[in-house]
């Protein structure tokens, strides 16, 4: 059964198009990107208007507006947590010689917020702002650590990828259990882009998970003999993250 309200699904998708867009959309290009009537897209923007949630031009565009300030406010901890991020991520990059990146779920997806490479002629992260299902890899199992079974295996058969988490949903089920138990998921090319990768979560502090911070190298890096390693600057990384003033 969806116990989804479709008109609450559209407004949200509204909204996260409007944040993803530093012009604002007008609302014919948000009808046309939403799939949504104009009366229906009509609806929501004036109801987001009288919250103050969004705000409108004089020609028409839509932004987000301050409205969402009081609702951010509970979260001034966490945004501090991956302002912080940045920071650590650079200097693992640069001390430790191997590249680094901080991910965040985004409904069904995985979105790289912030990474940092070692110098060298090749990068191994993804863009900043790229996006995979959550579902997917090391990344995936530290953000979805907390989720029930049920929610995973829901996400796998929602999923239009071809991936192997998809194929066979134990994989990532697997990896969460690595995380709950160990602290962290080991991924040894079992991806598209045939790379090794350590993630661990990033925890709020109420313990909540809000990130997941990612070591990315060749299987190699993750040998065996250099695992212990690997895992110890991750863990020093993640602290120094929830921890602020380290």
């Amino acid at each position: 059964m969806n116990n989804m309200i479709p008109a609450v699904e559209k407004t949200i998708l509204l909204m996260e198009l409007l944040a993803k867009s530093p012009e604002g959309a007008t609302q014919l290009e948000l009808k046309r990107d939403l799939g949504i009537s104009m009366s229906t897209a009509y609806r929501i923007l004036q109801t987001l208007l009288k919250h103050k949630w969004v705000r409108k031009s004089a020609d028409g565009v839509y932004m987000p507006d301050n409205g969402l300030l009081p609702l951010l406010c509970r979260f001034r901890d966490s945004m501090d947590i991956l302002e912080e991020a940045q920071r650590v991520i650079d200097k693992v990059a640069s001390v430790h010689e191997i590249a680094c990146k901080l991910s965040i779920r985004r409904g069904s997806e995985q979105v790289t917020l912030l990474r940092a490479e070692p110098a060298g002629p090749f990068a191994l992260t993804g863009q900043v702002g790229s996006s995979f299902p959550v579902i997917e890899g090391s990344v995936g199992a530290a953000l979805l650590c907390e989720e029930s079974e049920s929610e995973i295996l829901e996400l796998a058969g929602e999923c239009r990828a071809d991936l192997p988490e998809k194929r066979d949903p134990e994989l990532v089920l697997r990896a969460v259990r690595d995380v709950r138990e160990k602290g962290y998921a080991l991924n040894l090319r079992r991806n598209r882009w045939n790379i090794a990768a350590m993630s661990m979560p990033v925890r709020d502090a109420g313990g909540a998970v809000i990130a997941a911070l990612t070591l990315i190298g060749t299987e190699d890096d993750f040998a065996a003999g250099r695992r212990k390693k690997q895992l110890s600057i991750l863990e020093k990384a993640v602290h120094e993250c929830m921890n602020r003033s380290s």
